[in-house]
């Protein structure tokens, strides 16, 4: 976990927290007033690479053709099945047993190793075309289902402020990363509520999608986003505490206790109407009394933001 020092500016306190932020827009400030924050589907986020299944075909003629060289097919359950189909008479007149020694008499033969070669060439032929309806199939799932929350282990990145703070006109939250909203994993094989740090790899697709990581489709981005440094949470979306649609858009809002926010960060280029916002929003609320609130500056001759009292952990 990252350790990210937060100063309290006080002339009698100092508290030191393991932070991590979300960056806002102005628009955002009701996240202070419902304590409630966007858990995003895939399909919404900036990247739009982001979360897409990535893999060549369903799986590898390879692994096809060594699977059946080196395995007996167990013709049995599909034999009984077709076996059931035929008219009770007939049944009467030609036992199961025999027409399985039949059948099996029959591909030992070379029209019957021919019959099976055919069956296997359509299926690979099969496998090669329907690679991009399942990439699309399971990227619809995902959008359907789960949503992130992305977080960054720094304050005061300029390009994060431009990007996801409306040019500096937003603001930034921290939250107590070690709060107990942060690690509410269900069981060992749980893949929601929890942190994962992302990692930054530009990895080639996998070769079949037998074979593709599934935790790394979770937690992989290009290495472009490396300056994020994000970490982040899913959450199935059915969970969501409300859902609506906005612009086109499905919008999913979790509740959050008021206990794992620990600052609040205007930016530099914040109206003053904005400002007035936050500050009622964490005086006018008996929950949010703990919450620090500062002001972003610029330092022009270093071409840097300066959050005061934040500070993020070397890399």
């Amino acid at each position: 976990m990252p350790v990210i020092k937060a100063f309290c500016i006080s002339s009698f306190s100092l508290i030191i927290a393991l932070m991590l932020y979300k960056y806002l827009r102005p628009v955002r400030v009701d996240v202070l007033n419902k304590l409630e924050i966007r858990f995003t589907q895939p399909n919404a986020l900036n990247d739009p690479f982001e979360l897409r299944p990535r893999f060549e075909s369903l799986i590898r003629e390879a692994e096809v053709l060594a699977s059946y060289s080196a395995t007996p097919v167990d013709f049995d359950p599909i034999l009984r099945q077709a076996y059931s189909m035929i008219p009770e008479e007939s049944r009467s007149l030609l036992p199961y047993e025999e027409a399985a020694a039949s059948f099996k008499s029959f591909m030992e033969t070379d029209q019957g190793r021919s019959a099976v070669a055919a069956g296997l060439l359509c299926f690979l032929r099969f496998n090669e075309y329907a690679a991009t309806p399942l990439r699309e199939s399971l990227y619809e799932l995902l959008n359907r289902g789960v949503g992130l929350l992305s977080l960054t282990e720094v304050p005061d990145e300029p390009l994060m402020w431009a990007h996801y703070a409306e040019s500096h006109r937003g603001m930034l939250i921290g939250f107590n990363e070690e709060h107990a909203f942060f690690n509410r994993r269900r069981s060992e094989n749980d893949g929601f509520y929890f942190l994962r740090k992302v990692i930054y790899a530009d990895l080639p697709p996998a070769p079949s999608a037998v074979g593709m990581d599934g935790n790394a489709l979770f937690v992989t981005k290009g290495t472009k986003w490396l300056y994020e440094r994000e970490w982040r949470m899913l959450a199935p979306l059915k969970d969501a505490s409300r859902s609506f649609e906005l612009g086109g858009d499905s919008v999913h809002l979790f509740s959050f206790p008021a206990e794992a926010l620990v600052s609040v960060v205007i930016g530099a280029r914040a109206s003053a109407e904005l400002e007035c916002l936050v500050r009622e929003a964490v005086r006018g609320s008996a929950d949010l009394t703990h919450i620090s609130v500062s002001r972003a500056t610029l330092d022009l001759d270093g071409q840097r933001v300066c959050v005061r009292g934040l500070r993020s952990n070397p890399l």
